[in-house]
């Protein structure tokens, strides 16, 4: 005696036929997909690389504090301090925006413009 088995699989017998007509759509999204990993590795590093430079900077500030002689030349280390730090992160937060937005072009994503742009004559679509 036979004794029959339903399958377990989810999409029936046909997924085999599905991912052979869909491979190449499969690839373009792996390449695609590592593109966008590579992008991402690389801001990663840049911003660890970045982490340790204002770690570094930050540590050297009690030795400055320390060879103060007078109120104005601590304001000057704070002051010097802050003012480094606030440019050190402005410019780390455009290099991340920029990245981003270039993730984002190579993903096909419209900015707010071309969003816009694409949108029909006499839409009632709301822009933020």
């Amino acid at each position: 005696m036979v004794q029959q088995t339903q399958s377990t699989n989810f999409f029936g017998s046909n997924l085999d036929g599905i991912m052979k007509a869909n491979a190449h759509n499969v690839e373009d999204l792996a390449q695609s997909y590592s593109a966008f990993l590579q992008k991402l590795g690389k801001l990663n590093a840049e911003t660890m690389s970045f982490c340790a430079e204002r770690w570094k900077e930050e540590m050297e500030v009690p030795a400055k504090i320390a060879q103060s002689k007078a109120p104005e030349d601590l304001a000057e280390v704070y002051s010097g301090f802050f003012l480094k730090m606030f440019n050190d992160y402005s410019e780390q937060a455009k290099r991340v925006i920029d990245t981003m937005g270039e993730i984002g072009l190579e993903q096909g994503v419209l900015t707010h413009e071309e969003e816009a742009d694409s949108a029909p004559k006499g839409s009632s679509k709301k822009s933020n």
